[in-house]
C-alpha cells in the first residue's frame, strides 16, 4: 500500500511504495512534486497503470520473439523424443520402439508441422493402417500418444490426441492356441534335430520365453538342485558390433528367477550336452553353440514338424501358453504359475489365463458336498 506525506518546507506531496521487478526483487519507489495529496494519489495510479502497460508490452514482445513450439516439424519433435527415450528404456525396447515409429508413423507425418496436424489428419493415418490387426494399430497409437505427451510436457506442443478416438476392436477375442502334451509328443516325434528338439522340449516344459531360452548357458542349469536360472535374454537385430544378437536383461524385474525343472528334462539335457560336445566347435550357448540359434530357423523347424505331425500350427510363444495351460489344468496355483512364467505380478497372469481356470462355482459346490459327507448329513 502506498503512503503519502507532505514536505513541510516546500509544501509539496510525495508518494512512497514498494515495487516488485521481473526477478522478484522488491524495490522502494518514491514519486514527488505534487501540489496536493489528491494529485499524489492520481500520480501513483498513473504510474501503476503505466507500469502494467510496460509489463504487458514486454510480455507480448517476448512471446512474439519466442519460437512457436507448434511450428516445429514432426521429424524435429521425434528427434527430441528418441533422445529422451534412449536413456530411459532397455536397448532392445528402444530398437523396437524406433523401428515401429520409423516404419509406420514417420512416412505419414514426415515434414508436417505440428500446427498443421489436426485430429482429422490422425484419423486419416489410422485409416491407412486398416490392414493391420487391432493390437498392432493400438500399439502404434500408443507410440504416437507417447510422442505427443512428451512434446506437451517438455516443449509446450499442443496435444490434439485428446480429440481423437482410439482404434476399436471389431475382430473379437482370438482363441489362445496351445498344444496338449499328446499333440506336442507327436511334434517331437517328427523332429530329427537333437538341438531343436531339446529347445522345444525346454520351452514346453518350463514356459520360459524364447529369448530367455536362447540366452541359456550350461552354467544356468543346476542338475543337482534341478533348477534353471534365468537372468538374461537374447535380442535379435543387427547391432553396432556387426552381430545379429545381443545378450540383454530379461523382460522385467520378475523375469529374473530360478525355476524348478523335472528330472526327465535334466536327464535329456545331460544327454543332449554330450551330443553338443561331440558335434559343436563351441558350447557357449545351450541352444546354438558359439552363437544362439536364429529365430527364423526356429519358427521354420516348428512349423515343419507340426505339419508332419498333422497338428495345428502354433507360434513359438504359444509353447509358453502350452506350459501354463498344463500347469493350470493340473491344479497348480496361479501364483506359482506366475512365478514360473516370470510375470511382474499375478494380475498379468490372471489377465492372460483366467479363462483356463476351473469354474469357481463347481469347485465350491463339490467341496461343500464333501463337507456334507464329513458332517454325516
Amino acid at each position: 500500500m502506498p503512503s503519502y506525506e507532505k514536505n513541510k518546507s516546500s509544501g509539496l506531496w510525495s508518494c512512497r511504495f514498494r515495487e516488485t521487478d521481473e526477478t522478484g526483487a522488491i524495490h522502494q519507489k518514491r514519486l514527488s512534486g505534487f501540489a496536493t495529496k489528491r494529485e499524489a494519489q492520481y500520480g501513483y495510479e498513473d504510474y501503476i497503470k503505466s507500469a502494467e502497460e510496460r509489463r504487458n508490452a514486454k510480455k507480448a514482445a517476448d512471446e512474439a520473439a519466442a519460437p512457436d513450439p507448434n511450428n516445429m516439424t514432426f521429424d524435429e519433435l521425434l528427434t527430441l523424443y528418441f533422445a529422451f527415450k534412449k536413456s530411459r528404456v532397455k536397448e532392445s525396447t528402444y530398437y523396437d520402439l524406433t523401428q515401429k515409429i520409423k516404419c509406420r508413423l514417420l512416412p505419414f507425418f514426415t515434414g508436417r508441422r505440428m500446427k498443421d496436424i489436426k485430429p482429422a489428419t490422425v484419423l486419416e493415418w489410422q485409416n491407412s493402417l486398416s490392414e493391420y490387426s487391432f493390437r498392432y494399430r493400438s500399439t502404434l497409437m500408443s507410440h504416437l500418444a507417447s510422442v505427443y505427451n512428451f512434446g506437451e510436457k517438455y516443449h509446450d506442443v499442443t496435444n490434439i490426441l485428446n480429440k481423437v478416438d482410439r482404434p476399436r476392436n471389431l475382430e473379437g477375442k482370438k482363441e489362445m492356441l496351445f498344444w496338449t502334451p499328446e499333440e506336442f509328443n507327436k511334434v517331437l516325434a517328427k523332429l530329427d534335430s537333437p538341438e531343436y528338439k531339446m529347445l522345444f522340449l525346454t520351452l514346453f516344459v518350463t514356459g520360459c520365453r524364447r529369448g530367455e531360452a536362447l540366452a541359456l548357458t550350461w552354467n544356468d542349469i543346476d542338475t543337482k538342485s534341478q533348477t534353471l536360472g534365468i537372468s538374461k535374454s537374447v535380442a535379435h537385430k543387427v547391432w553396432e558390433n556387426g552381430k545379429n544378437y545381443k545378450i540383454t536383461t530379461p523382460k522385467n524385474v520378475g523375469s529374473n528367477r530360478k525355476i524348478a525343472i523335472p528330472g526327465f528334462l535334466i536327464e535329456q539335457l545331460i544327454e543332449y550336452k554330450e551330443w553338443q560336445l561331440q558335434n559343436k566347435a563351441s558350447c557357449d550357448f545351450v541352444f546354438g553353440g558359439e552363437n544362439p540359434l536364429p529365430p527364423t530357423s526356429i519358427a521354420r523347424y516348428l512349423d515343419k514338424a507340426a505339419e508332419a505331425a498333422g497338428v495345428k500350427k502354433i507360434r513359438i510363444h504359444d509353447l509358453r501358453h502350452s506350459a501354463a495351460s498344463y500347469l493350470i489344468h493340473k491344479g497348480v496355483s496361479i501364483v506359482a504359475v506366475s512365478k514360473q512364467l516370470g510375470h511382474n505380478n499375478v494380475e498379468q497372469t490372471l489377465n492372460t489365463y483366467s479363462h483356463m481356470l476351473p469354474d469357481d462355482q463347481t469347485m465350491i459346490r463339490n467341496n461343500l458336498e464333501n463337507l456334507g459327507t464329513i458332517l454325516g448329513t
